[in-house]
C-alpha cells in the first residue's frame, strides 16, 4: 500500500478513520509531567537549545515560531537561546520521523515543539499515532532529558470538529501518544477558533476585504503573522508561563512502546548508502538559494530510463526525499518481486522547486531489495498544472522527465 491520502479516506467519517479511540474533548492545554528540564536549564542561566519540527505554519518567517523564540529571549533575558528550526512545508509526522534525527537531533535541542496536527489531517489515527511515537521514542533514546510538546494548529476543513468540542482526529491521536508519554500539549488553535466560531474573526479571506474584523488566514490553512500566527505565539507563551513549575527534572524513564510498529528506528540516509549506476549526476541547481536547502546536502539528478538505485531495507516501509518542480517525472519501484510501482513526482504545484518525500508503506516485516528507476512514460504536465489553473508559459522549462533524489527513509 502506497502512503498516499485516497478521496476515499478523506470521505471516511472520523469515528473509522480513529478507530476504537474516540475524538478527544478540547482542551486549551494538558501539562501532564511539564518541561522541567528546560526550565531547570533556564534557571541555571545554561545555554538552551529550541527545536521547532513542523510543517509551514511553523516553517513561515515571522509566525509563531519566531515570536515564541523571541519572547522566550525577552522573558529570560540572562539566558544563551540557539533556535533549531526543523520545519519543511507540506510534510507530516511520518517524514518528521524519519527526518527527527538529521534535523533536529544532531543538534543536540533542550526542548523540541512538535507540529504537525494539520498536514496529518485526513490519515488514520493508528498512522499518526505510529509516526508521532516515532519521533518521541527517537528523542528519548537520543537523550532522555530532551523535553517535548506537542502543539496544535487547525485549518478550515478541522473546524467542525472543533464545534462539536472536540479535537480533529489528528490532535485526539496525538493526545494519546501525549498520554503515554506525559507530555504537554498546548492547542494554540484554540483561541482562534473562539474568535472564528463567535464570529469576531474570519477564517478565510483577504484582510482589506474585511476592514471591520480580523482574518485568521487568506488561504484557511496559513494563519497570517499579524493574526493567526500572532495568536499561536500568545497561546505558547501563556502556557510556557504556567508550565514554569511544573515536574520534577531528571531523566525520563522510556516506557513500553504504545504503537508496535512505531516508527522509532526510521532514519534518513544518503543516497551514497546506495548502489547507483553511472549516470546519476550531483546537482545544486535546484537546492541552491531555497528554504530547505539546509536539509539536502547532496542531490542526485537523472532524465536517463537506464539509471537506476538499487537498496536493501527492513521492516515494512521505506521512501526517498526528493526535490519536485516543473522538469520533474516519473519513478518506476520494485520492492523484491512485487509489480512495478509507477509514482509520479510531478503536480499541481511543481510551477517552482521545492523538498517533498514519498513513501511506500504495508510491506511485510523483513528485508527487501529495491529498485529505483527513472520511468520512460511521459506525464501530461499541461493537464496537471490545470488542476490549479496553471499553465506552461515556457515549453522548455517543463520538457525534461528528470528525477533528483537527496536521500533514502529507511528502518533500521
Amino acid at each position: 500500500m502506497t502512503r498516499i491520502i485516497s478521496l476515499f479516506i478523506l470521505l471516511l467519517p472520523a469515528t473509522l478513520l480513529f478507530g476504537q479511540d474516540t475524538l478527544r474533548p478540547v482542551t486549551a492545554a494538558t501539562y501532564r509531567s511539564g518541561l522541567p528540564n528546560f526550565f531547570a536549564r533556564l534557571k541555571k542561566h545554561e545555554p538552551v537549545r529550541v527545536a521547532y519540527l513542523g510543517g509551514s505554519i511553523t516553517r513561515a518567517d515571522g509566525g509563531w515560531r519566531e515570536q515564541t523564540f523571541r519572547w522566550l529571549k525577552d522573558r529570560y533575558p540572562t539566558a544563551q537561546f540557539r533556535e533549531i528550526m526543523a520545519a519543511i512545508g507540506g510534510t507530516g509526522s511520518d517524514f518528521g520521523a524519519y527526518r527527527v534525527g538529521d534535523h533536529v537531533l544532531r543538534h543536540k535541542p533542550d526542548l523540541v515543539f512538535v507540529e504537525f496536527a494539520v498536514n496529518d489531517h485526513g490519515k488514520p489515527a493508528q498512522y499518526i499515532k505510529e509516526s508521532m511515537e516515532g519521533i518521541v521514542r527517537q528523542i528519548r533514546r537520543d537523550n532522555a532529558t530532551i523535553d517535548i510538546c506537542f502543539v496544535y494548529t487547525f485549518s478550515k476543513p478541522q473546524l467542525e470538529f472543533y464545534e462539536r468540542g472536540r479535537f480533529p482526529v489528528s490532535a485526539s491521536a496525538m493526545e494519546v501518544i501525549a498520554d503515554h508519554y506525559q507530555l504537554p500539549s498546548i492547542c494554540m488553535a484554540l483561541p482562534a477558533v473562539k474568535q472564528v466560531l463567535e464570529g469576531s474573526m474570519v477564517m478565510q479571506g483577504k484582510p482589506k476585504e474585511s476592514p471591520d474584523k480580523p482574518v485568521f488566514s487568506e488561504d484557511g490553512v496559513h494563519p497570517l503573522n499579524g493574526t493567526g500566527q500572532k495568536i499561536y505565539a500568545e497561546a505558547v507563551a501563556l502556557h510556557l508561563t504556567a508550565l514554569e513549575p511544573v515536574g520534577t527534572a531528571g531523566a525520563r524513564k522510556l516506557p513500553a512502546p504504545l504503537m508496535p510498529n512505531n516508527l522509532e528506528h526510521a532514519t534518513m540516509v544518503s543516497i551514497d548508502k546506495a548502489e547507483r549506476s553511472s549516470g546519476w549526476q550531483t546537482t545544486d541547481s535546484v537546492v541552491t538559494g531555497k528554504a530547505f536547502s539546509s536539509f539536502l546536502s547532496t542531490v542526485y539528478a537523472s532524465a536517463d530510463t537506464t539509471d537506476f538505485i538499487r537498496f536493501s531495507t527492513k521492516g515494512t516501509s521505506f521512501g526517498i526525499v526528493d526535490v519536485l518542480g516543473p522538469d520533474s517525472g516519473q519513478l518506476v519501484v520494485r520492492v523484491d518481486n512485487d509489480p512495478p510501482r509507477y509514482i509520479d513526482r510531478f503536480d499541481a504545484y511543481c510551477t517552482y522547486y521545492r523538498m517533498n518525500y514519498y513513501l511506500v508503506t504495508g510491506l511485510p516485516d523483513g528485508t527487501h531489495s529495491v529498485t529505483i528507476r527513472v520511468s520512460p512514460r511521459k506525464l501530461d504536465k499541461a493537464a496537471i498544472l490545470k488542476k490549479r489553473n496553471n499553465t506552461i508559459t515556457d515549453p522548455a522549462l517543463y520538457g525534461k522527465q528528470t528525477i533528483y533524489l537527496g536521500g533514502l527513509l529507511l528502518q533500521k
